[in-house]
Protein backbone atom coordinates (compact mmCIF):
# COMPACT_ATOMS: atom_id res chain seq x y z
CA UNK A 1 0.00 0.00 0.00
CA UNK A 2 1.54 3.24 -1.10
CA UNK A 3 1.53 6.33 1.13
CA UNK A 4 -0.58 9.25 -0.10
CA UNK A 5 1.40 11.94 -1.80
CA UNK A 6 1.50 15.24 0.12
CA UNK A 7 -0.79 17.90 -1.32
CA UNK A 8 0.94 20.20 -3.78
CA UNK A 9 1.39 23.73 -2.48
CA UNK A 10 0.00 26.41 -4.73
CA UNK A 11 2.45 28.91 -6.09
CA UNK A 12 2.15 32.64 -5.44
CA UNK A 13 0.79 33.29 -8.93
CA UNK A 14 -1.77 30.50 -8.59
CA UNK A 15 -3.08 31.98 -5.33
CA UNK A 16 -3.08 35.62 -6.41
CA UNK A 17 -3.27 35.36 -10.20
CA UNK A 18 -6.79 36.80 -10.47
CA UNK A 19 -5.92 39.77 -8.25
CA UNK A 20 -2.75 40.44 -10.23
CA UNK A 21 -4.68 40.39 -13.50
CA UNK A 22 -7.21 42.90 -12.13
CA UNK A 23 -4.40 45.16 -10.89
CA UNK A 24 -2.45 44.98 -14.15
CA UNK A 25 -4.31 47.84 -15.93
CA UNK A 26 -3.83 50.13 -12.91
CA UNK A 27 -0.13 49.27 -12.68
CA UNK A 28 0.36 49.95 -16.39
CA UNK A 29 -1.53 53.25 -16.12
CA UNK A 30 0.56 54.42 -13.15
CA UNK A 31 3.78 53.34 -14.83
CA UNK A 32 3.02 55.17 -18.08
CA UNK A 33 1.46 58.34 -16.70
CA UNK A 34 3.22 58.74 -13.34
CA UNK A 35 6.39 56.68 -12.87
CA UNK A 36 7.89 57.41 -16.28
CA UNK A 37 7.17 61.20 -16.20
CA UNK A 38 8.42 61.44 -12.62
CA UNK A 39 11.60 59.56 -13.52
CA UNK A 40 12.08 61.98 -16.42
CA UNK A 41 11.72 64.91 -14.01
CA UNK A 42 14.25 63.38 -11.63
CA UNK A 43 16.68 62.99 -14.52
CA UNK A 44 15.99 66.56 -15.66
CA UNK A 45 16.51 67.94 -12.16
CA UNK A 46 19.96 66.36 -12.02
CA UNK A 47 21.11 68.04 -15.24
CA UNK A 48 22.97 71.33 -15.55
CA UNK A 49 21.00 74.60 -15.42
CA UNK A 50 22.97 76.50 -17.98
CA UNK A 51 22.41 76.74 -21.70
CA UNK A 52 26.16 77.04 -22.30
CA UNK A 53 27.09 73.95 -24.35
CA UNK A 54 30.61 73.94 -22.92
CA UNK A 55 29.54 73.98 -19.28
CA UNK A 56 29.82 70.24 -18.85
CA UNK A 57 27.77 67.07 -19.03
CA UNK A 58 26.57 64.52 -16.53
CA UNK A 59 24.48 64.83 -13.40
CA UNK A 60 24.72 67.33 -10.59
CA UNK A 61 22.86 68.22 -7.37
CA UNK A 62 23.26 71.90 -8.16
CA UNK A 63 19.52 72.35 -8.77
CA UNK A 64 18.64 70.99 -5.34
CA UNK A 65 21.30 73.09 -3.63
CA UNK A 66 19.95 76.11 -5.50
CA UNK A 67 16.41 75.19 -4.48
CA UNK A 68 17.14 74.99 -0.77
CA UNK A 69 19.38 78.05 -0.76
CA UNK A 70 16.73 80.16 -2.49
CA UNK A 71 15.02 82.45 0.04
CA UNK A 72 11.89 82.72 -2.11
CA UNK A 73 11.58 78.95 -2.24
CA UNK A 74 11.76 78.80 1.55
CA UNK A 75 9.01 81.39 1.94
CA UNK A 76 6.79 79.72 -0.65
CA UNK A 77 7.31 76.27 0.86
CA UNK A 78 6.55 77.56 4.35
CA UNK A 79 3.39 79.25 3.07
CA UNK A 80 2.33 76.06 1.29
CA UNK A 81 2.88 73.98 4.41
CA UNK A 82 0.99 76.47 6.60
CA UNK A 83 -2.00 76.72 4.24
CA UNK A 84 -2.13 72.93 3.92
CA UNK A 85 -2.17 72.40 7.70
CA UNK A 86 -4.88 75.04 8.18
CA UNK A 87 -6.93 73.43 5.41
CA UNK A 88 -6.61 69.99 7.01
CA UNK A 89 -7.67 71.31 10.41
CA UNK A 90 -10.72 73.19 9.15
CA UNK A 91 -11.77 70.37 6.83
CA UNK A 92 -11.54 67.81 9.65
CA UNK A 93 -13.53 70.05 12.01
CA UNK A 94 -16.31 70.34 9.41
CA UNK A 95 -16.23 66.80 8.04
CA UNK A 96 -16.23 64.68 11.20
CA UNK A 97 -19.62 66.03 12.43
CA UNK A 98 -20.99 65.53 8.91
CA UNK A 99 -19.79 61.91 8.95
CA UNK A 100 -21.42 61.37 12.37
CA UNK A 101 -24.64 62.91 11.06
CA UNK A 102 -24.54 60.54 8.10
CA UNK A 103 -24.12 57.60 10.48
CA UNK A 104 -27.02 58.52 12.76
CA UNK A 105 -29.47 60.11 10.32
CA UNK A 106 -32.37 58.48 8.54
CA UNK A 107 -32.32 57.21 4.99
CA UNK A 108 -33.75 60.37 3.42
CA UNK A 109 -31.36 62.78 5.14
CA UNK A 110 -28.39 60.46 4.57
CA UNK A 111 -29.19 60.24 0.86
CA UNK A 112 -29.49 64.02 0.61
CA UNK A 113 -26.14 64.64 2.34
CA UNK A 114 -24.39 62.03 0.19
CA UNK A 115 -25.88 63.54 -2.97
CA UNK A 116 -24.65 67.01 -1.99
CA UNK A 117 -21.22 65.54 -1.24
CA UNK A 118 -20.97 63.73 -4.56
CA UNK A 119 -22.28 66.72 -6.52
CA UNK A 120 -19.59 68.85 -4.91
CA UNK A 121 -16.99 66.25 -5.82
CA UNK A 122 -18.21 65.97 -9.42
CA UNK A 123 -18.61 69.67 -10.16
CA UNK A 124 -15.89 71.58 -11.99
CA UNK A 125 -13.11 73.00 -9.84
CA UNK A 126 -12.97 76.13 -11.97
CA UNK A 127 -16.72 76.72 -11.56
CA UNK A 128 -16.43 76.34 -7.79
CA UNK A 129 -13.51 78.75 -7.65
CA UNK A 130 -15.40 81.32 -9.73
CA UNK A 131 -18.23 80.96 -7.25
CA UNK A 132 -15.85 81.89 -4.44
CA UNK A 133 -14.59 84.85 -6.50
CA UNK A 134 -18.17 86.14 -6.70
CA UNK A 135 -18.89 85.51 -3.01
CA UNK A 136 -15.63 86.99 -1.70
CA UNK A 137 -15.40 89.99 -4.05
CA UNK A 138 -15.49 93.53 -2.66
CA UNK A 139 -19.12 93.77 -3.81
CA UNK A 140 -19.86 90.12 -3.06
CA UNK A 141 -22.33 88.49 -0.72
CA UNK A 142 -20.11 88.38 2.36
CA UNK A 143 -19.09 92.04 2.23
CA UNK A 144 -22.66 93.13 1.50
CA UNK A 145 -23.92 91.09 4.47
CA UNK A 146 -21.28 92.52 6.83
CA UNK A 147 -22.08 96.06 5.72
CA UNK A 148 -25.84 95.46 6.10
CA UNK A 149 -25.32 94.12 9.64
CA UNK A 150 -23.19 97.13 10.53
CA UNK A 151 -19.98 95.23 11.26
CA UNK A 152 -17.98 97.18 8.65
CA UNK A 153 -18.40 100.50 6.84
CA UNK A 154 -16.53 99.61 3.65
CA UNK A 155 -15.73 96.35 1.85
CA UNK A 156 -12.92 94.21 3.28
CA UNK A 157 -10.45 92.62 0.89
CA UNK A 158 -11.22 88.91 1.11
CA UNK A 159 -10.44 87.76 -2.40
CA UNK A 160 -6.88 87.16 -3.62
CA UNK A 161 -5.68 86.29 -0.12
CA UNK A 162 -4.62 83.25 1.90
CA UNK A 163 -8.09 83.19 3.45
CA UNK A 164 -9.67 82.80 0.01
CA UNK A 165 -7.23 80.01 -0.85
CA UNK A 166 -8.02 78.15 2.37
CA UNK A 167 -11.78 78.46 1.75
CA UNK A 168 -11.41 77.14 -1.79
CA UNK A 169 -9.23 74.22 -0.67
CA UNK A 170 -11.58 73.34 2.19
CA UNK A 171 -14.54 73.34 -0.21
CA UNK A 172 -12.64 71.06 -2.57
CA UNK A 173 -11.35 68.71 0.16
CA UNK A 174 -14.50 68.08 2.21
CA UNK A 175 -15.61 65.01 0.15
CA UNK A 176 -12.12 63.51 0.51
CA UNK A 177 -12.44 63.85 4.29
CA UNK A 178 -16.11 62.95 4.82
CA UNK A 179 -16.17 59.70 2.85
CA UNK A 180 -13.17 57.93 4.54
CA UNK A 181 -14.40 58.93 8.01
CA UNK A 182 -17.94 57.80 7.23
CA UNK A 183 -16.65 54.48 5.89
CA UNK A 184 -14.61 54.00 9.06
CA UNK A 185 -17.59 54.79 11.29
CA UNK A 186 -19.80 52.36 9.35
CA UNK A 187 -17.49 49.48 10.30
CA UNK A 188 -18.01 50.10 14.03
CA UNK A 189 -20.67 47.86 15.62
CA UNK A 190 -23.58 49.83 17.06
CA UNK A 191 -23.28 47.74 20.23
CA UNK A 192 -20.05 49.54 21.16
CA UNK A 193 -21.83 52.85 21.73
CA UNK A 194 -24.77 51.19 23.42
CA UNK A 195 -22.46 49.24 25.76
CA UNK A 196 -20.52 52.37 26.70
CA UNK A 197 -23.70 54.31 27.40
CA UNK A 198 -25.18 51.47 29.46
CA UNK A 199 -22.03 51.43 31.61
CA UNK A 200 -22.45 55.13 32.40
CA UNK A 201 -19.94 56.50 29.93
CA UNK A 202 -22.10 59.33 28.64
CA UNK A 203 -22.18 60.68 25.09
CA UNK A 204 -19.00 62.77 25.24
CA UNK A 205 -16.93 60.16 27.06
CA UNK A 206 -18.17 57.48 24.68
CA UNK A 207 -17.17 59.61 21.72
CA UNK A 208 -13.67 60.45 22.94
CA UNK A 209 -12.92 57.05 24.48
CA UNK A 210 -14.57 54.68 22.00
CA UNK A 211 -15.79 56.21 18.75
CA UNK A 212 -12.93 58.59 17.95
CA UNK A 213 -10.03 56.17 18.64
CA UNK A 214 -11.67 53.43 16.56
CA UNK A 215 -12.31 55.82 13.65
CA UNK A 216 -8.67 56.95 13.47
CA UNK A 217 -8.00 54.96 10.24
CA UNK A 218 -10.69 57.00 8.48
CA UNK A 219 -9.39 60.24 10.00
CA UNK A 220 -5.88 59.32 8.85
CA UNK A 221 -7.06 58.59 5.31
CA UNK A 222 -9.04 61.82 5.06
CA UNK A 223 -6.32 64.05 6.52
CA UNK A 224 -3.66 62.41 4.36
CA UNK A 225 -5.68 62.96 1.17
CA UNK A 226 -6.52 66.54 2.14
CA UNK A 227 -2.91 67.37 2.99
CA UNK A 228 -1.58 65.87 -0.24
CA UNK A 229 -4.19 67.70 -2.33
CA UNK A 230 -3.48 71.00 -0.58
CA UNK A 231 0.30 70.71 -0.87
CA UNK A 232 0.07 70.16 -4.63
CA UNK A 233 -2.80 72.60 -5.33
CA UNK A 234 -2.33 74.82 -8.36
CA UNK A 235 -5.66 76.00 -9.82
CA UNK A 236 -7.22 77.16 -6.53
CA UNK A 237 -4.30 79.36 -5.36
CA UNK A 238 -3.91 80.66 -8.91
CA UNK A 239 -7.56 81.79 -9.10
CA UNK A 240 -8.17 82.86 -5.50
CA UNK A 241 -4.71 84.05 -4.50
CA UNK A 242 -2.18 86.61 -5.69
CA UNK A 243 1.57 86.66 -6.44
CA UNK A 244 2.21 87.39 -2.75
CA UNK A 245 0.29 84.24 -1.73
CA UNK A 246 1.78 81.91 -4.35
CA UNK A 247 2.17 78.25 -3.40
CA UNK A 248 4.94 75.88 -4.39
CA UNK A 249 3.14 74.44 -7.42
CA UNK A 250 2.87 77.95 -8.86
CA UNK A 251 6.61 78.49 -8.34
CA UNK A 252 7.32 75.26 -10.21
CA UNK A 253 4.94 76.19 -13.05
CA UNK A 254 6.62 79.59 -13.35
CA UNK A 255 10.02 77.94 -13.83
CA UNK A 256 8.69 75.35 -16.29
CA UNK A 257 6.26 77.41 -18.38
CA UNK A 258 7.56 80.99 -18.18
CA UNK A 259 11.25 80.86 -17.38
CA UNK A 260 11.66 77.59 -19.32
CA UNK A 261 14.15 76.49 -16.66
CA UNK A 262 13.23 72.82 -16.75
CA UNK A 263 16.00 71.54 -14.43
CA UNK A 264 15.12 74.02 -11.68
CA UNK A 265 11.35 73.50 -12.09
CA UNK A 266 11.82 69.72 -12.02
CA UNK A 267 13.92 70.00 -8.85
CA UNK A 268 11.10 71.96 -7.18
CA UNK A 269 8.52 69.33 -8.15
CA UNK A 270 10.73 66.43 -7.04
CA UNK A 271 11.43 68.20 -3.74
CA UNK A 272 7.72 68.80 -3.19
CA UNK A 273 6.89 65.15 -3.93
CA UNK A 274 9.61 63.76 -1.67
CA UNK A 275 8.71 66.17 1.15
CA UNK A 276 5.01 65.30 0.92
CA UNK A 277 5.68 61.56 1.03
CA UNK A 278 8.10 62.02 3.94
CA UNK A 279 5.57 64.03 5.94
CA UNK A 280 2.80 61.51 5.24
CA UNK A 281 5.10 58.62 6.30
CA UNK A 282 6.05 60.44 9.52
CA UNK A 283 2.37 61.19 10.18
CA UNK A 284 1.46 57.52 9.68
CA UNK A 285 4.21 56.44 12.11
CA UNK A 286 3.00 58.91 14.76
CA UNK A 287 -0.63 57.78 14.37
CA UNK A 288 0.37 54.10 14.65
CA UNK A 289 2.38 54.63 17.82
CA UNK A 290 -0.09 57.04 19.45
CA UNK A 291 -3.40 55.33 18.69
CA UNK A 292 -2.20 51.79 17.93
CA UNK A 293 -4.20 52.02 14.74
CA UNK A 294 -3.76 49.65 11.79
CA UNK A 295 -3.07 52.00 8.90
Amino acid sequence: MHAAAPPRRESFFERHGAALLMLAPLVVFLAVFYVVPFAKMVSESLSWATRDPGAGDGWTFYQYVKTYECARFGRVMGRTFRISLITVGITLAISYPVALLLLRSGRTLRTGILMVTFVSLASSLIVRNYGWVVVLADGGAINNLLIALGFIDRPVRLIFSETAIVLGLVHFSIPFMVLPIYASLLRLPASLRESSLSLGGGEWRTFFSVILPLSIPGVFGGTMLTFAVSMSAYVTPLMLGSPSTAMISQAAAEQLLIQLNFPFGSAIIVSLTVLTFALVAAYALIVRRTFRAEI
